[in-house]
Protein backbone atom coordinates (compact mmCIF):
# COMPACT_ATOMS: atom_id res chain seq x y z
CA UNK A 1 0.00 0.00 0.00
CA UNK A 2 1.23 3.57 -0.94
CA UNK A 3 0.51 6.76 0.82
CA UNK A 4 0.38 9.56 -1.60
CA UNK A 5 1.88 12.60 0.09
CA UNK A 6 -0.13 15.26 0.88
CA UNK A 7 -0.56 18.17 -2.62
CA UNK A 8 1.64 15.64 -4.48
CA UNK A 9 0.77 15.42 -8.14
CA UNK A 10 -0.15 11.93 -9.52
CA UNK A 11 0.64 11.24 -13.17
CA UNK A 12 -1.46 8.31 -14.09
CA UNK A 13 -5.46 8.71 -14.23
CA UNK A 14 -7.01 8.11 -11.11
CA UNK A 15 -10.31 6.50 -9.64
CA UNK A 16 -11.18 8.67 -6.11
CA UNK A 17 -13.42 7.29 -3.28
CA UNK A 18 -13.49 10.36 -1.33
CA UNK A 19 -14.79 10.20 2.52
CA UNK A 20 -13.44 10.47 6.24
CA UNK A 21 -13.79 6.44 6.31
CA UNK A 22 -14.11 6.82 10.64
CA UNK A 23 -14.65 3.09 11.32
CA UNK A 24 -14.29 1.69 7.81
CA UNK A 25 -18.12 0.48 8.35
CA UNK A 26 -20.27 -1.77 5.72
CA UNK A 27 -21.03 1.52 3.67
CA UNK A 28 -17.76 2.44 3.20
CA UNK A 29 -16.86 -0.47 1.99
CA UNK A 30 -19.49 -0.63 0.16
CA UNK A 31 -17.35 2.39 -1.49
CA UNK A 32 -14.35 0.83 -1.46
CA UNK A 33 -15.64 -2.08 -3.79
CA UNK A 34 -16.67 0.35 -6.06
CA UNK A 35 -13.43 1.61 -6.13
CA UNK A 36 -11.71 -1.47 -7.20
CA UNK A 37 -14.05 -2.76 -9.29
CA UNK A 38 -14.51 0.25 -11.42
CA UNK A 39 -10.70 1.27 -11.39
CA UNK A 40 -10.21 -2.46 -12.65
CA UNK A 41 -12.99 -1.94 -15.44
CA UNK A 42 -11.67 1.31 -16.40
CA UNK A 43 -8.10 0.45 -16.27
CA UNK A 44 -7.43 3.67 -13.68
CA UNK A 45 -5.25 4.10 -10.70
CA UNK A 46 -7.69 3.32 -7.61
CA UNK A 47 -6.79 6.11 -4.64
CA UNK A 48 -8.71 6.58 -1.40
CA UNK A 49 -9.06 10.64 -0.64
CA UNK A 50 -9.38 10.64 3.75
CA UNK A 51 -8.12 13.06 5.95
CA UNK A 52 -5.47 13.05 8.63
CA UNK A 53 -7.97 14.95 11.17
CA UNK A 54 -11.90 14.67 11.38
CA UNK A 55 -13.85 17.77 10.20
CA UNK A 56 -16.31 17.77 13.18
CA UNK A 57 -14.09 19.29 16.32
CA UNK A 58 -13.29 16.47 17.67
CA UNK A 59 -14.43 17.67 21.26
CA UNK A 60 -17.84 16.63 19.57
CA UNK A 61 -17.28 13.19 18.96
CA UNK A 62 -14.32 10.54 19.42
CA UNK A 63 -13.51 8.68 16.49
CA UNK A 64 -14.22 4.95 15.88
CA UNK A 65 -10.94 4.98 14.02
CA UNK A 66 -7.63 6.23 14.92
CA UNK A 67 -5.40 7.28 11.35
CA UNK A 68 -2.89 3.88 12.01
CA UNK A 69 -6.40 1.43 12.19
CA UNK A 70 -7.91 2.99 9.29
CA UNK A 71 -4.41 2.53 6.86
CA UNK A 72 -4.39 -0.86 8.72
CA UNK A 73 -8.31 -1.76 7.60
CA UNK A 74 -7.43 -0.37 3.91
CA UNK A 75 -4.77 -2.36 3.24
CA UNK A 76 -6.28 -5.91 4.45
CA UNK A 77 -9.58 -4.27 1.85
CA UNK A 78 -6.51 -4.31 -0.72
CA UNK A 79 -6.43 -0.93 -1.08
CA UNK A 80 -3.53 0.24 -3.17
CA UNK A 81 -2.91 3.90 -2.72
CA UNK A 82 -4.17 6.41 -0.02
CA UNK A 83 -3.88 10.34 -0.15
CA UNK A 84 -4.18 11.67 3.18
CA UNK A 85 -5.34 15.33 2.87
CA UNK A 86 -5.27 17.69 6.11
CA UNK A 87 -7.52 20.07 7.15
CA UNK A 88 -5.75 23.02 7.32
CA UNK A 89 -7.64 26.27 6.36
CA UNK A 90 -6.56 26.42 2.64
CA UNK A 91 -8.19 23.44 2.18
CA UNK A 92 -11.51 23.90 4.18
CA UNK A 93 -11.83 27.47 2.67
CA UNK A 94 -12.21 26.36 -0.57
CA UNK A 95 -14.96 26.41 -2.94
CA UNK A 96 -16.15 23.18 -4.54
CA UNK A 97 -14.83 24.29 -7.94
CA UNK A 98 -11.61 25.02 -6.19
CA UNK A 99 -11.34 22.03 -4.59
CA UNK A 100 -12.17 19.75 -7.55
CA UNK A 101 -9.88 22.11 -10.01
CA UNK A 102 -6.93 21.89 -7.60
CA UNK A 103 -7.36 18.59 -5.53
CA UNK A 104 -8.60 15.67 -7.95
CA UNK A 105 -8.14 17.33 -11.18
CA UNK A 106 -4.24 19.06 -10.67
CA UNK A 107 -3.31 16.60 -8.61
CA UNK A 108 -4.80 13.66 -8.32
CA UNK A 109 -5.69 13.37 -12.10
CA UNK A 110 -8.68 12.24 -11.55
CA UNK A 111 -11.21 10.42 -14.26
CA UNK A 112 -13.73 8.77 -11.69
CA UNK A 113 -14.58 10.25 -8.47
CA UNK A 114 -16.64 7.86 -6.05
CA UNK A 115 -18.87 9.04 -3.05
CA UNK A 116 -21.44 8.37 -0.96
CA UNK A 117 -24.83 9.92 -1.29
CA UNK A 118 -24.66 12.25 1.74
CA UNK A 119 -21.31 13.83 0.32
CA UNK A 120 -21.13 17.19 1.15
CA UNK A 121 -17.66 19.43 -0.25
CA UNK A 122 -16.21 22.88 -0.48
CA UNK A 123 -16.17 25.86 2.40
CA UNK A 124 -19.40 25.40 4.90
CA UNK A 125 -19.58 22.13 3.20
CA UNK A 126 -21.61 24.22 0.12
CA UNK A 127 -20.77 21.74 -2.18
CA UNK A 128 -23.24 18.00 -2.17
CA UNK A 129 -23.52 15.34 -5.06
CA UNK A 130 -25.33 17.28 -7.71
CA UNK A 131 -22.49 20.00 -7.23
CA UNK A 132 -19.91 17.01 -7.94
CA UNK A 133 -21.95 15.77 -11.02
CA UNK A 134 -21.99 19.24 -12.74
CA UNK A 135 -18.27 20.05 -12.28
CA UNK A 136 -17.81 16.55 -13.30
CA UNK A 137 -19.34 17.70 -16.79
CA UNK A 138 -16.55 20.43 -16.61
CA UNK A 139 -13.56 19.03 -15.68
CA UNK A 140 -13.97 15.42 -17.54
CA UNK A 141 -14.71 12.70 -14.90
CA UNK A 142 -16.98 10.48 -14.13
CA UNK A 143 -19.26 10.83 -11.17
CA UNK A 144 -20.90 7.63 -8.79
CA UNK A 145 -23.02 7.90 -6.12
CA UNK A 146 -23.11 5.04 -4.07
CA UNK A 147 -26.58 4.93 -1.82
CA UNK A 148 -26.34 4.42 1.93
CA UNK A 149 -26.02 0.44 3.39
CA UNK A 150 -29.17 -0.53 4.99
CA UNK A 151 -28.58 -3.36 7.75
CA UNK A 152 -31.86 -4.80 9.06
CA UNK A 153 -33.85 -1.71 7.79
CA UNK A 154 -31.47 0.75 9.38
CA UNK A 155 -29.00 2.99 7.81
CA UNK A 156 -25.39 2.12 8.30
CA UNK A 157 -23.22 5.48 9.77
CA UNK A 158 -20.52 6.23 11.77
CA UNK A 159 -22.48 8.38 14.48
CA UNK A 160 -24.81 5.47 14.69
CA UNK A 161 -22.31 2.60 15.23
CA UNK A 162 -20.53 5.36 17.89
CA UNK A 163 -23.63 5.93 19.87
CA UNK A 164 -23.94 1.83 19.93
CA UNK A 165 -20.66 1.36 21.42
CA UNK A 166 -20.30 3.93 23.77
CA UNK A 167 -23.64 2.46 24.84
CA UNK A 168 -22.18 -1.10 25.50
CA UNK A 169 -23.94 -2.50 22.61
CA UNK A 170 -20.75 -3.81 20.96
CA UNK A 171 -22.35 -6.78 18.64
CA UNK A 172 -24.49 -4.54 17.33
CA UNK A 173 -21.72 -1.98 16.53
CA UNK A 174 -19.87 -4.36 15.13
CA UNK A 175 -22.57 -5.97 12.74
CA UNK A 176 -22.51 -2.40 11.03
CA UNK A 177 -18.88 -2.06 10.71
CA UNK A 178 -18.39 -5.57 8.95
CA UNK A 179 -15.96 -6.22 12.04
CA UNK A 180 -14.87 -6.54 15.31
CA UNK A 181 -14.30 -3.00 17.17
CA UNK A 182 -10.74 -3.13 18.20
CA UNK A 183 -8.41 -0.81 19.94
CA UNK A 184 -4.61 -0.93 19.34
CA UNK A 185 -1.37 0.27 21.23
CA UNK A 186 1.55 -1.19 23.13
CA UNK A 187 1.47 -3.26 26.68
CA UNK A 188 2.39 -1.29 29.18
CA UNK A 189 2.80 -2.51 32.71
CA UNK A 190 0.43 -1.80 35.45
CA UNK A 191 0.26 -1.69 39.24
CA UNK A 192 0.09 -5.50 39.16
CA UNK A 193 -3.63 -5.68 40.51
CA UNK A 194 -4.06 -8.64 37.95
CA UNK A 195 -1.27 -10.21 39.11
CA UNK A 196 -2.43 -9.73 43.10
CA UNK A 197 -5.49 -11.55 42.12
CA UNK A 198 -4.06 -14.72 40.95
CA UNK A 199 -5.29 -13.02 37.18
CA UNK A 200 -2.36 -11.39 35.21
CA UNK A 201 -3.24 -8.83 32.66
CA UNK A 202 -1.92 -6.95 29.47
CA UNK A 203 -2.59 -3.01 29.93
CA UNK A 204 -3.12 -1.72 26.64
CA UNK A 205 -1.67 1.79 26.35
CA UNK A 206 -4.26 2.43 23.20
CA UNK A 207 -2.48 5.18 20.40
CA UNK A 208 -5.02 8.40 19.93
CA UNK A 209 -6.68 10.38 23.58
CA UNK A 210 -9.20 10.50 20.80
CA UNK A 211 -10.33 7.19 20.16
CA UNK A 212 -13.50 6.06 21.38
CA UNK A 213 -13.43 3.25 24.01
CA UNK A 214 -15.95 1.12 24.49
CA UNK A 215 -18.47 1.83 27.58
CA UNK A 216 -17.19 1.05 30.78
CA UNK A 217 -17.13 -2.85 31.83
CA UNK A 218 -16.07 -6.32 30.88
CA UNK A 219 -16.07 -8.01 27.82
CA UNK A 220 -14.88 -10.80 25.84
CA UNK A 221 -12.40 -9.72 23.14
CA UNK A 222 -9.29 -11.27 21.09
CA UNK A 223 -5.98 -10.25 21.09
CA UNK A 224 -3.86 -10.27 17.93
CA UNK A 225 0.06 -10.46 19.18
CA UNK A 226 2.23 -10.81 16.43
CA UNK A 227 -0.35 -12.54 14.18
CA UNK A 228 -1.03 -15.42 17.65
CA UNK A 229 -4.85 -15.32 18.18
CA UNK A 230 -5.52 -14.91 21.71
CA UNK A 231 -8.88 -15.52 24.29
CA UNK A 232 -9.33 -12.88 26.69
CA UNK A 233 -11.39 -11.16 29.44
CA UNK A 234 -11.18 -7.39 28.77
CA UNK A 235 -12.07 -4.60 31.76
CA UNK A 236 -12.94 -1.31 30.48
CA UNK A 237 -12.86 0.99 33.26
CA UNK A 238 -11.51 2.68 36.46
CA UNK A 239 -10.75 -0.35 38.84
CA UNK A 240 -13.60 1.11 41.28
CA UNK A 241 -12.68 -1.93 43.69
CA UNK A 242 -9.20 -0.10 44.38
CA UNK A 243 -10.95 3.30 43.71
CA UNK A 244 -8.21 4.06 40.84
CA UNK A 245 -10.19 7.29 39.22
CA UNK A 246 -7.22 8.80 37.30
CA UNK A 247 -7.93 7.38 33.69
CA UNK A 248 -9.93 4.90 32.11
CA UNK A 249 -7.50 1.86 31.58
CA UNK A 250 -7.97 -1.54 29.16
CA UNK A 251 -7.16 -4.86 30.60
CA UNK A 252 -6.63 -8.13 29.38
CA UNK A 253 -6.57 -11.15 31.46
CA UNK A 254 -5.83 -14.07 28.39
CA UNK A 255 -6.36 -17.63 28.42
CA UNK A 256 -4.06 -20.57 29.09
CA UNK A 257 -0.79 -18.51 27.89
CA UNK A 258 1.61 -16.35 29.98
CA UNK A 259 0.71 -12.52 30.02
CA UNK A 260 4.43 -11.28 28.80
CA UNK A 261 3.58 -8.67 26.24
CA UNK A 262 4.90 -5.93 27.94
CA UNK A 263 6.27 -3.46 25.63
CA UNK A 264 5.02 -5.20 22.94
CA UNK A 265 2.29 -3.89 20.17
CA UNK A 266 -1.34 -5.54 20.36
CA UNK A 267 -4.76 -5.18 18.87
CA UNK A 268 -7.42 -6.24 20.79
CA UNK A 269 -10.99 -7.12 19.15
CA UNK A 270 -14.03 -6.30 21.16
CA UNK A 271 -16.40 -9.64 20.80
CA UNK A 272 -19.22 -9.56 23.07
CA UNK A 273 -19.94 -7.23 26.32
CA UNK A 274 -20.16 -9.60 29.46
CA UNK A 275 -21.54 -6.57 32.37
CA UNK A 276 -21.35 -3.30 33.92
CA UNK A 277 -17.41 -2.50 35.89
CA UNK A 278 -18.95 -3.35 39.65
CA UNK A 279 -17.25 -1.82 43.01
CA UNK A 280 -16.76 -4.79 45.46
CA UNK A 281 -16.07 -4.20 49.19
CA UNK A 282 -14.36 -7.20 49.60
CA UNK A 283 -11.28 -8.47 47.23
CA UNK A 284 -12.26 -11.81 47.61
CA UNK A 285 -16.07 -11.36 45.65
CA UNK A 286 -13.90 -8.96 43.32
CA UNK A 287 -11.55 -12.06 42.69
CA UNK A 288 -14.99 -14.56 42.88
CA UNK A 289 -16.40 -12.40 39.97
CA UNK A 290 -13.10 -12.53 37.47
CA UNK A 291 -13.06 -16.39 38.15
CA UNK A 292 -16.51 -16.52 36.58
CA UNK A 293 -16.11 -13.88 34.19
CA UNK A 294 -13.13 -16.13 32.69
CA UNK A 295 -15.35 -19.11 32.98
CA UNK A 296 -17.81 -17.26 31.04
CA UNK A 297 -15.41 -16.46 28.40
CA UNK A 298 -14.50 -20.18 27.56
CA UNK A 299 -17.60 -21.45 27.10
CA UNK A 300 -18.49 -18.71 24.57
CA UNK A 301 -14.99 -19.86 22.55
CA UNK A 302 -16.23 -23.66 23.32
CA UNK A 303 -19.29 -22.93 21.07
CA UNK A 304 -17.36 -20.36 18.87
CA UNK A 305 -13.69 -21.12 18.24
CA UNK A 306 -11.72 -18.61 17.64
CA UNK A 307 -10.88 -19.16 14.27
CA UNK A 308 -14.50 -18.95 13.52
CA UNK A 309 -14.64 -15.44 14.33
CA UNK A 310 -14.10 -13.23 11.16
CA UNK A 311 -11.70 -10.22 12.22
CA UNK A 312 -10.00 -7.83 10.19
Amino acid sequence: MKIIEFHKPVSKKTAIAIGMFDGVHLGHKALISQLLGKSDEKNLCPVIYTFSNHPIKEAKRKLLTTLNEKLYIFEKLDVENIYIANLEEDLMTMSPEEFVKKELVKTLNCKLVIVGENFRFGHKKEGNVNTLKELGKIFNFEVIIVNKVLKDGVAVSSSLIHDLILGGEIEEGNSLLGHPYFVQGIVERGKGLGRHLGFPTANLAYENGNKLLPKNGVYITIGNYNGILLKGVTNVGFNPTFEDKKNVKIESHFLDVENDFYGKFLRLYFIKRLRDEIKYEKVQDLRNQVMADIEETRKFFESNPIESIALI
